[in-house]
């Protein structure tokens, strides 16, 4: 009698479908995480320029509406400087307000300046390489990028740059003398001065955590895991039992003919090859008995 086969093709067939399925899980970790990090940027990018959107529109604002009434005080006043007639003070002022709510309290905003009236906004180092590359190239209108910090979460910046545009405002930054007293009263006569018309006088700066309203990475590729290899398993425990219902039981069942055994009815009436097979395998033997 002929030994039985000592290995099994539905074995062979699982463990290389269980291959399959674990190859495609680590590609699609990879092409998702890949995939994560470009739309995480693109959001985050978008945020940025969203709120300075908003921080432009405060500045316009107050130049347009808030200026004409309060520049005409400081000019005469001997009072202490109205600065909410300065734009880049109420848009910073208002920044402060959005802080108070949830969803802003990771984002940073500065106008920064090499040349400030407040030392308050003098630009640090890295500010000040930002503002010098928009001096040194006019076309310029946004930069943006990663910046490497101490902390956990790299940081995403948009900046733009602050270039005066109107003359008046050569009336506080001109010379100092041609200054509201009350400005020089408050911020002294050695900074914010000689600015003209056209020069970029600072820089808007927004940033923001690279992964700010969405999952850190590491979280997003736990869910991501446990998410497609809980999949995998049930495709594959689905698999297994069609197979076994399909393949294996009746394969196993022609086996059995084979061996010496009856024909099982359900066996028989299978109009499939298994089918075709277990009935040939019948014929055969009934010849070779007659």
């Amino acid at each position: 009698m002929t030994s039985p086969p000592t290995r099994s093709v539905a074995t062979d067939f699982l463990l290389r479908f269980v291959g399959v399925q674990l190859i495609a899980l680590i590609l699609a970790v990879v092409l998702v995480l890949a995939g994560y990090s470009a739309v995480a940027r693109q959001y985050v990018k978008s945020q940025a320029i969203q709120f300075m959107d908003v921080m432009l529109s405060v500045r316009e604002y107050t130049s347009r509406k808030v200026n004409p009434i309060i520049a005409p005080i400081n000019a005469v006043s001997d009072e202490a400087f109205l600065p909410a007639a300065v734009p880049s003070y109420s848009a910073t002022k208002v920044f402060e307000y959005l802080k108070l709510n949830h969803a802003y309290e990771d984002f940073q905003y500065r106008e920064a300046s090499l040349n400030p009236t407040s030392p308050a906004d003098l630009a640090d180092d890295e500010e000040a390489v930002l503002i010098r590359r928009f001096m040194d190239d006019p076309s310029l209108k946004e930069l943006s990028g990663s910046l490497k910090t101490s902390s956990d979460h790299h940081q995403y910046f948009v900046a733009k740059p602050i270039r005066l545009s109107k003359e008046s405002c050569l009336v506080c930054h001109s010379t100092p003398e041609r200054a509201p007293r009350s400005q020089l009263r408050v911020y002294g006569r050695k900074g914010g001065f000689g600015w003209k018309v056209g020069d970029v006088v600072g820089a808007q700066i927004v940033t923001l955590p690279e992964d700010a309203g969405l999952p850190a990475p590491s979280r997003f590729a736990l869910l991501l895991v446990a998410a497609i290899g809980g999949l995998s398993v049930a495709v594959i425990l689905l698999v297994n039992k069609v197979f076994s219902r399909l393949i294996l039981r009746p394969l196993f069942g022609v086996m059995r003919m084979l061996n010496g055994e009856n024909m099982n009815d359900a066996l028989g009436k299978r109009p499939d090859e298994f089918g075709f097979i277990a009935r040939r395998i019948k014929d055969l033997r009934d010849q070779h008995l007659e």
